[in-house]
């Protein structure tokens, strides 16, 4: 398998705003089936070569032609936070390496959980959080993720996304 864009089927899988969020930045994301090299690299922190997200590409060793109708959707997910960070600017490589914060995968659902405080990989936990928590109808926590992510906050439908998905 080579590059390939989202499956209708996976952006009508996202959380209700990520592609939304994700048109806004122009981003359209692909998936690459092979490993980056810098994920050769990471290998030694996680045990095995982890799913890489640089820019807009999501680098996924022996991905799947689609993940819609699979729980790989939440890792997805978790990716396209990294995707939209990339496009918003909110996110470098370099920046990444350089901050530290950026390395963390701990966060807590508070009332003071701040997304402007959370780290790239706190931001993506938190993203891939809600996206299961969806699936097990957590109607509460999924109240509280929303108020915490700012592309979930209004459940809009969206106009963007058949540009992206056909594109």
């Amino acid at each position: 398998m080579t590059a390939r864009r989202l499956t209708a089927g996976e952006w009508a899988e996202l959380s209700p705003g990520l592609a939304d969020a994700l048109a806004a930045v122009n981003a359209a994301p692909q998936i690459e089936d092979r490993t980056h090299f810098a994920a050769q690299l990471a290998r030694v922190r996680f045990g095995s070569v982890p799913v890489l997200a640089l820019g807009k590409t999501i680098w996924w060793p022996n991905a799947r032609g689609d993940f819609s109708g699979t729980t790989q959707m939440a890792v997805l997910q978790h990716e396209l936070q990294h995707v939209l960070d990339f496009a918003e600017g909110r996110l470098t490589a370099l920046g990444y390496l350089m901050l530290p914060r950026n390395w963390s995968y701990r966060w807590k659902l508070t009332e003071h959980l701040n997304w402007k405080r959370l780290g790239a990989e706190q931001r993506a936990c938190v993203a891939e959080a809600l996206w299961r928590a969806e699936r097990s109808n957590r109607t509460r926590t999924v109240a509280a993720l929303r108020q915490v992510v700012p592309w979930a906050q209004a459940d809009k439908s969206s106009e963007l996304r058949p540009a992206i998905s056909s594109s």
